[in-house]
């Protein structure tokens, strides 16, 4: 954030007895272990020397939760990573950019953007994994996304943003007291945590469709924290929808016996005739009508089917003792 500049040239602000880039780095780092309530709790107690009546902050900053704040969107978040996924390329990640939005107001947008493992491998990766990659100077999915827009919005924080923006004033100026810089930095700290706690807890709530990472960071604007709220390898939210069954490649290779010449042929209207079922399914007459009828291939269906009942039966009983 450019208006922290001079706070942090002059050497002299500083947040619990540490110089202020020591105190942003601790805060972001509980944010990538996943302690981000453990983060909230530490803003909480550095606000108390800043709220309240003749001091820099509204009380509300020390009272505000993330439960007071709303995130919208999220249905739609859903169809849309329906509408992105391809058959062995799903969406393994989210990302949450809150940006940096008009001085006046000091009131953030969002972005919302979607990737693949094709980026980076976010369906295999830990928290672990992903505080390293956010730790980098440029995160390797950087510019991979394969759609963004403004998918989801988070509200509830509009009049501290304003009262943040309107302090950040002050420090560009030159013109803010060192509690009012230090005002600032723990004020606007708060307000990324809070919002990555309310991103997190909608997850929750409302669920993806299968694990994949969530992240949460920032595009211009103090205090630019990047952290996962949630990792693919933690498994799924609470309450996760199912995920949709992927439609077959259109380019699938058909099996060999269907690619024999057939007269009259007209098999790309019938789909279910591209494949027998394993053993131990049900041939529907289609499929056999679809297939060669030839010694072989009877014997090769008689093969398949009394087995598999025979495996059934014992299988359930097996399954009894």
């Amino acid at each position: 954030m450019d208006h922290m500049d001079n706070a942090q040239a002059s050497g002299t602000v500083t947040i619990d007895g540490i110089p202020e880039n020591q105190f942003r780095t601790a805060i972001e780092a509980m944010l990538r272990e996943g302690r981000a309530d453990e983060a909230a709790r530490r803003l909480k107690d550095e606000l108390v020397f800043l709220c309240g009546e003749g001091l820099p902050l509204p009380a509300r900053f020390r009272f505000i939760a993330a439960q007071d704040v709303s995130v919208s969107g999220w249905p739609r978040l859903i169809e849309r990573i329906g509408e992105l996924d391809r058959p062995g390329d799903p969406i393994t990640a989210i990302g949450i950019d809150i940006c940096q939005g008009p001085t006046e107001t000091g009131r953030p947008f969002y972005e919302t953007a979607f990737y693949t493992d094709r980026a980076w491998p976010f369906s295999r990766a830990g928290r672990l994994d992903l505080a390293a990659a956010c730790g980098a100077d440029s995160p390797a999915w950087q510019g991979a996304a394969e759609d963004n827009g403004d998918t989801l919005n988070v509200t509830g924080l509009e009049d501290l943003h304003a009262v943040i923006a309107a302090i950040g004033k002050l420090c560009e100026s030159g013109m803010a007291t060192i509690e009012e810089q230090r005002a600032c930095i723990v004020g606007a700290c708060h307000l990324a945590v809070l919002t990555h706690q309310a991103i997190r807890d909608a997850a929750m709530a409302e669920g993806l469709p299968r694990p994949m990472a969530l992240l949460v960071g920032s595009d211009g604007g103090y205090p630019g924290f990047e952290a996962a709220a949630l990792a693919a390898a933690e498994g799924p939210p609470r309450n996760a929808p199912p995920a949709a069954p992927s439609e077959p490649a259109k380019d699938a290779q058909r099996p060999a016996e269907q690619a024999a010449a057939i007269p009259g042929d007209n098999s790309e209207t019938w789909p279910e005739a591209w494949h027998l079922p394993p053993p131990g399914l049900h041939v529907t007459g289609t499929q056999l009508r679809r297939r060669l009828v030839t010694q072989e291939s009877i014997a090769e269906l008689d093969a398949e089917t009394s087995p598999s009942l025979l495996n059934r039966v014992f299988g359930g009983l097996r399954r009894k003792k």
